[in-house]
């Protein structure tokens, strides 16, 4: 009977593991694609960028000013670094289970994905989740 027992904490150690790992994935792809989006969406203020907001459990419903307002994007890098910051942050406190959401409530922010920019082509946001996905099929579940 021990031996069952064993076999079963085996299981449940592994199946933690798995859960975990999964997690630890779903948070390093949540930090590539938000990476990507803070540095290629068009900028000119900053508010579209500092708008990538990254949530758990449901998405961010809200809008928020520029993390650094400028003109012509000369706030892009530090407002692009304060809005990966942010991501971190949440990301950090993410459990296995919990979605991640990565909005943008912004009203213009599909026009821009749709290539209203010539700083960015069309589908820098598809561009973003692909890099995620890329990113994701190199992992590996040691153990």
């Amino acid at each position: 009977m021990a031996s069952l027992l064993d076999l079963a904490a085996s299981l449940e150690r592994k199946a933690k593991s798995i859960d975990e790992a999964a997690s630890k994935l779903a948070v390093e792809t949540a930090q590539t694609i938000v990476g990507d989006l803070a540095f290629k969406t068009p900028v000119d203020t900053s508010q579209a960028l500092s708008n990538w907001i990254v949530t758990l459990d449901s998405p961010s419903t809200g809008k928020i000013k520029p993390h650094f307002p400028g003109e012509g994007g000369s706030t892009q890098k530090s407002s692009a670094a304060e809005t990966i910051n942010q991501a971190r942050a949440v990301l950090a406190a993410k459990k296995p289970g919990q979605k991640i959401y990565i909005t943008n409530n912004l009203p213009y922010i599909r026009r821009l994905n749709d290539g209203y920019s010539k700083q960015a082509p069309a589908g820098f946001v598809e561009r973003a989740v692909l890099i995620g996905r890329k990113m994701r099929k190199n992992f590996k579940i040691k153990g």
